[in-house]
């Protein structure tokens, strides 16, 4: 009987989230000038492509995790910018430029930084959300890290700004 209580309490309360959830329409994330540069001219147009893709993916997580719904024409809309972002370990591009660098042993320090502004109707805007997250020396990596190892925490906890400032939004 004492689990049945707090079980119902909890699934009320997720009813009513989702009866009380928005669609949130994502624009294509873009680039803040320094970084597109960044992107063409030292980490490849490919790896920019996959940050894209990681924040969208992380983002609609955060965001379905609390009621959200991604779509078309959504109530609600989400700009979202990479201010930044450095890889753990060299991508393809660096590694033709720099030959010295080796992929397995080589690794640094990364992170990224990125803002959101998420708007109403009517364009108004609700929540401006900003994260930045930089591994601030090699002794703070635990283990050896992926390429983008310190970015995906970035981005995750930006993903979980994005989904707070929703909710606080939403009602």
């Amino acid at each position: 009987m004492r689990l049945l209580f707090p079980l119902a309490v909890l699934t009320a309360l997720a009813l009513a989230q989702v009866a009380a959830a928005a669609t949130v329409t994502l624009a294509p994330i873009g680039f803040a000038p320094e970084f597109q540069t960044a992107v063409e001219e030292d980490l490849g147009v490919r790896e920019g492509a996959r940050l894209q893709q990681r924040v969208a993916e992380r983002v609609d997580a955060a965001l379905a995790r609390v009621g959200a719904e991604l779509a078309p024409g959504g109530e609600m809309s989400l700009e979202i910018t990479i201010l930044d972002a450095d890889p753990n370990r060299a991508t393809m591009q660096q590694l033709r430029h720099q030959p010295g660098l080796d992929w397995s042993r080589s690794y640094s320090t990364g992170g990224a930084s990125l803002r959101g502004v998420l708007r109403g109707a009517g364009g108004r805007v609700l929540a401006e959300i900003e994260h930045s997250y930089h591994t601030p020396s090699l002794q703070y990596l635990l283990a050896v890290p992926g390429q983008w190892t310190d970015a995906d925490r970035a981005i995750r906890r930006f993903a979980d700004k994005v989904a707070d400032a929703y909710l606080a939004n939403a009602r």
